[in-house]
């Protein structure tokens, strides 16, 4: 069956849709660019989808279509907004998926940021598969959209009732400081009780009384940062009956007091973040005391010399309660025994998100602590760093290729461009550089893009450039892990007898950070610009 035939019995699609940029702005500035190939992402033949942020974890939607006038203009200028640019290329003039309409629906909303940092981190991608990858999230993107906004059929109700949410959606957001059950909203929305609160979740991602009371957090937190009023006040006029209860559904949502949020904008809670460190410093904050590893060390590139340590390592965190911290926030990694120390301690909350993603992770953070135009402002501004240092490495480095090498006493690995997290995505999709080839084994830690290498393999390694860092773990004795060095095997690398050989500090390139990242942007064009 050739195409036209395909597209007359219904099996081929026809239009495919091509992306061309990806913008970020940041409220009252001009935005950094994530376009590729030379395209300048403004053709006024793209189809253009702008979402927008309101410092909340929620935001609107918005689809320009080409040659159409729009008033968007005035929905960004106080606002954070990615802006996604993408043309047609098919049979038909329009798809029939893209809506009619400005403004999409897009619920939870959440949902979509975390797709959009997703296709961001992608926007310099180079390889065949980084490439694939970036045209797979893009196209979850629009099907999200697609999704949520297919047009009406006569022979269908679902566009009526999908319609009936919405609005009931709409009342939540105008009315949330009234008493709403899910029967009145039901009601509303002309959809039976049973079959309301299901097509609600598939909506928003929640059941509708769970989605109220975000609603009201987010409400709640705002007054919480701007104004001194009493917590009575601030319950009652966000929707809830008692002080009581709004302070205990505020902890359980946020993971921390009404009390200690407000605190925490004013700079004065007293925060515990073992190795997210580096997210609590781009946020404008100091914990009371930092993660120190018995062989790895600090965190030195965060210059915070005059903060006590602890030993993470020591597997026991009694010893924080002499610091008598309000919050201890840890990430996802620790024994059962560790969270019920850190319990008793203080109040502590676990950040379960995938922490390969550290913007999605950034904000997370920052959203604990009422600081979301920080993390906004934090990614933007490290998006614009690594363009610039793309195009400036792009024009020097041509066809040369990059390896990046992770030493012990014991081991050899490689990360190439399809590791997930810290160096990579950095090395070779932030800055865009070329990675060598895979030389040794896969890696016995299963994870993608990590191969182990023996001494005999070195002979494989021809890359033009060499990044390594010693990792001290395995050392029986002071400086073990650099015997390689020593090594007529190493020696006999292309990069080492060309002088091409990068040493970087090791905590600073395996944490995964902005300001890590920042950081290993710097040592780049330092050794190589």
């Amino acid at each position: 069956m050739d195409i036209e035939e395909g597209k007359q019995a219904g099996t081929a699609p026809s239009v495919q849709y091509v992306l061309r940029s990806i913008r970020f702005f940041v409220e009252g500035e001009q935005g950094e660019t994530g376009d590729w190939d030379g395209v300048d992402g403004d053709d006024k033949d793209d189809f253009k989808l702008f979402f927008i942020m309101n410092g909340t974890g929620q935001g609107k939607c918005y689809l320009q279509r080409p040659g159409r006038a729009s008033s968007i203009d005035q929905q960004v200028i106080n606002c954070s907004y990615y802006r996604v640019c993408f043309t047609t290329i098919g049979y038909d003039e329009v798809s029939s998926l893209l809506p009619d309409k400005q403004e999409l629906s897009c619920a939870p909303f959440a949902k979509a940021m975390e797709l959009l940092d997703e296709l961001y981190g992608l926007s310099g991608a180079t390889g065949e598969l980084k490439l694939f990858q970036r045209f797979v999230k893009f196209h979850e993107l629009l099907l999200y959209l697609f999704h949520q906004n297919a047009p009406a059929t006569e022979d269908n109700g679902t566009d009526i009732e999908h319609h009936g949410v919405e609005l009931s959606i709409r009342h939540i957001h105008e009315y949330y400081r009234e008493l709403l059950t899910v029967e009145d909203l039901a009601s509303l929305a002309g959809i039976d009780r049973w079959k309301y609160t299901r097509l609600f979740k598939e909506v928003t991602g929640q059941v509708p009384l769970q989605y109220l009371n975000e609603v009201r957090i987010s409400q709640a937190k705002k007054w919480l940062a701007s104004a001194d009023d009493k917590l009575l006040d601030i319950a009652l006029n966000a929707g809830f009956n008692n002080e009581y209860y709004f302070s205990r559904r505020f902890k359980q949502t946020v993971g921390i007091s009404p009390g200690q949020y407000r605190r925490s904008r004013k700079g004065e809670l007293r925060v515990v973040a073992p190795y997210l460190e580096d997210f609590l410093v781009a946020l404008g904050m100091q914990p009371i005391v930092q993660y120190r590893h018995e062989k790895w060390g600090k965190q030195d590139y965060l210059g915070l010399n005059h903060i006590p340590t602890f030993d993470e390592n020591s597997g026991n965190f009694d010893e924080l309660s002499s610091y008598k911290p309000d919050l201890i926030l840890l990430v996802d990694r620790y024994e059962q025994q560790q969270y019920s120390q850190c319990r008793r301690i203080s109040n502590t909350c676990i950040l379960r998100e995938p922490t390969t993603n550290w913007r999605t992770l950034l904000r997370t953070v920052a959203d604990y602590f009422g600081r979301m135009d920080l993390a906004d402002n934090a990614i933007a501004n490290y998006a614009l760093k690594a363009r610039n240092a793309s195009h400036r490495l792009n024009k020097l480095m041509k066809d040369e290729t990059v390896a990046f090498l992770r030493i012990s006493a014991d081991q050899i690995i490689q990360y190439t461009e399809e590791a997930q997290g810290f160096v990579s995505t950095v090395l070779y999709g932030d800055v865009g550089l070329r990675s060598h080839s895979a030389v040794g084994i896969t890696s016995k830690s299963n994870r993608p893009g990590m191969f182990t290498l023996s001494v005999e393999e070195l002979s494989a390694l021809t890359a033009d450039h060499l990044f390594i860092t010693f990792d001290k773990w395995h050392s029986q004795e002071e400086g073990k892990e650099r015997a390689l060095l020593e090594q007529p095997e190493w020696r006999e690398l292309p990069a080492v007898r060309n002088n091409r050989v990068y040493e970087v500090d090791f905590l600073t390139w395996m944490n995964n950070g902005v300001i890590s990242h920042s950081k290993k942007i710097d040592d780049i064009l330092r050794s190589l610009a």
